[in-house]
């Protein structure tokens, strides 16, 4: 899933499709974090892990990556904190998570400690239903990989720029079997 949102597995068009970023703050166990404000390093400090690393330049992918064990009420999953280089291969650009392979851990994932929980982005995850979907992001969502975008105006004092949220679900048999979000900064259309 982390690799799906990274590369352009989805489409999210190059218009907003809701009204407002949906995920403001991610809580992870102890830790909280934002998308584009927390280094990889801080969740590192915190989980343990390796930051593994891929490509380089524009193609640049850092991440950490944790498998859950699941429980009684929740399934097994994976979850990855993935920096590229609008984020300098630093700070968290895209968190994604998803129901663990049948098949095993992927190679690039560790096992999660166990203070570590699946996060919560404050939006409908792991085993959420269509109808769950839809309540939270309005409008007729539906298939196996439904998207959403969100663009607001950026933090620069000069109005140049906003910040365009992306969020991905994979559904499987009626429910959410992988989801994830990501935000980046991207230049302001020309006023007119």
């Amino acid at each position: 899933m982390g690799a799906n949102l990274f590369g352009n597995y989805f489409k999210f068009g190059n218009k907003p499709n809701i009204n407002k970023a949906m995920v403001h703050g991610i809580t992870v166990g102890p830790m909280h974090m934002t998308l584009q404000h927390t280094r990889l390093a801080d969740i590192r400090k915190v989980f343990g892990g390796t930051i593994q690393t891929q490509g380089s330049d524009r193609s640049l992918a850092n991440w950490l990556c944790y498998q859950t064990a699941g429980g009684k009420n929740s399934p097994a999953t994976d979850t990855w904190f993935i920096s590229n280089t609008l984020g300098g291969g630093e700070f968290v650009m895209i968190v994604a998570v998803q129901v663990a392979p049948a098949s095993g851990m992927p190679a690039d994932c560790e096992a999660a400690p166990a203070k570590f929980s699946p996060p919560n982005m404050g939006i409908p995850g792991i085993g959420a239903s269509l109808d769950q979907l839809k309540s939270a992001f309005g409008g007729s969502a539906g298939g196996t990989n439904i998207t959403f975008r969100a663009d607001e105006p950026g933090a620069d004092a000069l109005g140049t720029a906003y910040n365009a949220q992306y969020i991905a679900y994979v559904m499987s048999g009626g429910k959410v079997a992988a989801y994830g979000a990501g935000e980046t900064s991207v230049p302001a259309p020309p006023k007119q």
